[in-house]
């Protein structure tokens, strides 16, 4: 009997996972079994990743910090407002550091649904409320962008929508100062009347809005 003769048939197994006995050896069913159920299969997938990496780097790579964090975002627009957004909230309110991602979220997505600067909207917080969503005035405006309950609750039920919840909050202020801006001349005017300044010549509130509007950040 020939040494190849010998390798091929030097002993019969029966593989569990293939259901098959198979001569151990040089022969197909041996080496389908090798390739399907041993750590060959492993080694064949890894060199065919490696392969795909080698000529497809663009579309098969390791991400770069960036990249991973854009990949919860639905534009590198968003991403970069949510920036913008959260260095506001961080440098000029007391908001906890677990709960300012979920607010940049909420007033980007509210501030760009209303085609409004999400830094804006953001400064317009910072003055109303410093971030505090239970935030009430004298005057009966409450949270975050401090609504003022009796001019609006003709426009919005406030018995089935809660003011403070900082989602509603937003979607509503978003809507008054996008309104003000459509109906007013400029930026400043625009702001006066979201506060509902009866004298323009007293009131401070645009320029303190513009000052944290203004503000550079990273």
């Amino acid at each position: 009997m020939s040494a190849l003769h010998k390798l091929m048939y030097q002993r019969i197994i029966f593989c569990h996972k293939c259901h098959l006995s198979m001569f151990v050896g040089v022969n197909r069913r041996y080496f389908y079994h090798l390739v399907k159920h041993t750590g060959i299969n492993k080694l064949l997938i890894l060199l065919a990743v490696l392969g795909l990496i080698s000529l497809y780097p663009s579309s098969v790579s390791i991400m770069s910090t960036k990249q991973v964090s854009l990949a919860s975002y639905v534009t590198e627009e968003e991403y970069k407002q949510e920036r913008v957004v959260q260095s506001i909230l961080k440098r000029f309110t007391d908001v906890e550091k677990e709960d300012v991602s979920k607010l940049t979220k909420t007033i980007v997505r509210h501030a760009l649904d209303k085609k409004l600067d999400p830094k804006l909207v953001a400064s317009v917080i910072v003055v109303e409320s410093r971030g505090n969503p239970l935030a009430i005035s004298e005057a009966k405006a409450v949270g975050l962008m401090q609504i003022h309950v009796p001019s609006w609750s003709d426009v919005v039920d406030f018995t089935e929508r809660n003011p403070f919840d900082p989602e509603v909050n937003i979607e509503v202020g978003t809507t008054i100062l996008a309104h003000y801006l459509r109906h007013n001349k400029d930026l400043e005017s625009a702001l006066l009347a979201y506060e509902g300044s009866h004298d323009p010549t007293q009131s401070e509130y645009a320029s303190k809005v513009m000052a944290i509007y203004h503000t550079r950040v990273p």
